[in-house]
């Protein structure tokens, strides 16, 4: 007689395997407490002092120079048509496009069972594709910081120093230097919020390559924008650090549920 065929585990349906997109999200257990330390507290903070020792530092002059002509006064990449399209058109393109898409598939979770479970994470996508560019624009109409162009080393008429050494805030809109942070890094670094939906969906892979996505197309916007003269180096870190804290908090009740007492 044949030997039976051994019983084999079935993998369940659904599992991450860490690879592959669950089937259905899959959220981890995430301390609450742990989760605003070290998301919306030493992080932001961590890239908040990066910032500031690259503005105080050298670190936005030096980066600065790299892109500007031998007169010293010009920035090559100001009038290049190429850049002008990466930088500018696309930076500000890319976060209405994910997250219009991000809500209509949320939306369409309402009429479409398949999709119903990722609702929350879709929305959530969306929401801090949105919400992020947008406190980038309103905070850079309260800050000091002007641009390079701007200032007298690059032909300007701001002193630097006194810029640098200023206070942070603007009184009010009309004495803002609207440079700081960078609108256009923004954009890119809002896709920050696919390392969150990697995370609420139980997707380890997928969580890391939205990480990776989201440094990604917020340093080639940034790169872009300092090549152009727009912005300091400094200030592309402050977007970062704007739609970290926007995507964490956005994320916060999909990640760090309450849990559900057993019977």
């Amino acid at each position: 007689m044949d030997d039976p065929a051994p019983n084999l585990p079935m993998r369940p349906t659904g599992v991450d395997d860490g690879a592959r997109t669950p089937s259905v999200p899959r959220p981890p257990a995430v301390d609450r407490v742990g989760y605003v330390v070290s998301h919306l507290v030493l992080v932001p903070l961590a890239i908040a002092l990066v910032a500031w020792l690259c503005q105080h530092g050298g670190a936005d002059m030096a980066l600065a120079r790299v892109f500007v002509d031998a007169t010293g006064r010009h920035f090559v990449g100001a009038d290049s048509a190429l850049l002008d399209v990466v930088g500018h058109h696309a930076a500000r393109g890319v976060p209405f496009l994910v997250g219009a898409l991000a809500l209509a598939g949320g939306a369409g979770g309402l009429a479409v069972p398949r999709l119903r479970p990722w609702t929350p994470i879709l929305l959530a996508v969306g929401a801090a594709m949105l919400l992020g560019p947008l406190v980038v624009n309103v905070m850079k109409s309260w800050t000091t910081q002007h641009c390079p162009i701007d200032v007298q080393p690059f032909g300007g008429v701001v002193d630097y120093l006194a810029d640098r050494d200023g206070p942070f805030w603007a009184a009010s809109p009309r004495s803002a230097g609207r440079c700081l942070p960078s609108g256009h890094a923004g954009g890119g670094y809002a896709l920050l919020s696919l390392y969150f939906a990697g995370w609420a969906a139980g997707s380890a892979a997928w969580r890391w390559r939205g990480l990776a996505i989201g440094v990604a197309a917020g340093l080639a916007f940034s790169a872009v924008r300092i090549a152009q003269g727009a912005h300091f180096a400094s200030a592309t870190l402050w977007s970062a650090l704007v739609d970290w804290t926007v995507c964490a908090a956005l994320f916060l009740p999909l990640l760090c549920r309450a849990k559900t007492p057993q019977a």
